[in-house]
């Protein structure tokens, strides 16, 4: 068979994988789709965007904000009809945009796989683990930045190892798209940092020399660099300064919240047991939080009773002012308390225990979605099985490639960002959801076929050898 024509064959195989796969992602979205909190905050940005060419939750004369990063909005505002949308419209359109970045992310896992040399076999499995992955298609059926988020990391993943092998010019080429998707990426979720170094790896292991290497790392970063430069400079000339990465804990108007509290929560909360974010939800609402209700006061918040009866005032304290600047600086003294009398709890505990929280399924209240076409959410279990087994299959087939030689490096510097995310949000985030984890999800998955092409191997055995004649 010539060239043309296996590559007649592959382009008719890939189209029959594309077409039931953007069915099946848009058939999701439509069946169900929602806001959730961050939901409405996009779509109220997004309509003044349109409207009025101001970066503001709500009409003129309404102040300008910096709390939430101008990526996404700006995103949904460029694929949506120029007039305001009520919010219903504004999710169809945004979660179908959603399905759409989903499937361009499989495609992106497939063409890192072939990049690395994987077979046809791995580029398929990884494309479909992309697209079956419980998480990611939860996460689209809500218009939040996710998908959006993914597709750009995966793409500037793809555009470093696009560089291998490749001719100097076109190098520079693959080196610079993969920094204007990074900083793409970074105008849309400030935890996109998590991914340049496995970027800055790749580059690294394409170049010849390391004149070479330097001069990759500086245009991905200087290109990055321009493509997010506007941002805090409009900070800067507007509220004196950069916000560069939006406001970390804001309330349901936009508003930034002082972040005592969260730093409390970062000594004892874990995400394991149910109801450990429920103040913080109340908070972002400005609601009370009486000491006297059930679960608000909780055995992980504190050691003794003389802490207990502190909270308890410190409670009743916040349900009169809210998070005034002494309630605030309470929380900030009772975080440097208990990380000063239990340093490895706060320090290595804890943060071990969230990392199995950030690789865990969601629980089913976070972002469940209804399909007639999967059985959700009566068979949330079985799916949450089903997204558990990928992941393990992933994690264990980049560690059968990191046992071989001619793809260790490679594979050790794809790592980079599920261990970066990993690490980084179990420190920087109490209760960190796995849906913080899905921007990492896509380099994973592309080892799913590989692991299963080596157990298919090692099914069929060792090679038989034939008797001479």
């Amino acid at each position: 068979m010539n060239r043309r024509r296996i590559w007649a064959v592959r382009g008719l195989l890939w189209l029959l994988m594309l077409l039931p796969a953007l069915v099946l992602r848009l058939t999701l979205v439509q069946e169900s789709h929602g806001s959730a909190g961050d939901g409405v905050q996009y779509h109220q940005l997004a309509q003044i965007l349109k409207t009025e060419h101001r970066f503001a939750y709500l009409p003129a004369p309404s102040p300008l904000t910096y709390t939430r990063l101008p990526g996404y909005p700006l995103f949904l505002a460029l694929i949506q009809p120029a007039q305001a949308l009520p919010i219903e419209e504004h999710l169809v359109s945004a979660t179908r945009a959603n399905a759409v970045l989903d499937v361009g992310t499989a495609v992106g896992v497939a063409a890192l796989a072939s990049q690395l040399g994987l077979g046809l076999f791995c580029q398929l499995l990884g494309f479909w683990a992309v697209i079956l992955m419980p998480t990611m298609f939860m996460l689209s059926a809500f218009g939040l930045c996710e998908s959006l988020v993914t597709f750009l990391l995966t793409m500037a993943t793809y555009l470093a190892v696009r560089t291998r092998g490749s001719d100097p010019s076109k190098r520079w080429l693959w080196a610079a798209l993969a920094g204007l998707f990074l900083g793409l990426a970074q105008l849309v979720r400030v935890d996109s940092l998590f991914s340049i170094p496995a970027v800055l790896a790749v580059l690294g292991l394409t170049a010849a020399s390391w004149r070479e290497r330097w001069q990759s790392w500086a245009l991905c970063l200087g290109v990055a660099a321009l493509c997010f430069a506007p941002w805090p400079l409009r900070n800067l000339r507007l509220f004196h300064a950069p916000h560069a990465g939006g406001s970390p804990w804001i309330d349901l108007a936009g508003q930034p919240l002082p972040m005592g509290m969260m730093r409390w929560y970062q000594t004892w909360a874990t995400g394991q047991v149910d109801g450990e974010g429920f103040h913080l939800m109340m908070v972002a609402k400005h609601a009370p939080l009486s000491p006297y209700r059930p679960n608000i006061i909780m055995p992980a918040m504190y050691e003794n009773e003389a802490e207990r009866r502190v909270l308890v005032r410190l409670f009743e304290q916040y349900s009169r002012e809210g998070l005034s600047p002494a309630v605030d600086r309470m929380f900030y003294r009772l975080a440097a308390r208990r990380l000063a009398e239990r340093p490895l709890r706060v320090l290595v505990t804890l943060p071990l225990i969230r990392l199995g929280t950030l690789w865990s399924p969601m629980p089913a209240y976070e972002l469940s979605i209804h399909s007639e076409l999967l059985g959700l959410p009566q068979r949330l279990p079985l799916w949450n099985g089903f997204g558990s087994l990928l992941l393990l299959l992933s994690v264990a087939g980049a560690f059968v490639a990191c046992c071989e030689p001619d793809k260790r490096r490679w594979v050790l510097a794809l790592l980079l960002v599920p261990l970066f995310r990993s690490v980084g949000f179990v420190y920087l985030h109490p209760i960190p959801l796995q849906r913080y984890f899905v921007e990492a999800m896509p380099v994973l998955l592309l080892f799913s076929g590989y692991a299963l092409s080596r157990l298919l191997r090692l099914w069929d055995g060792p090679p038989r050898s034939h008797p001479k004649a």
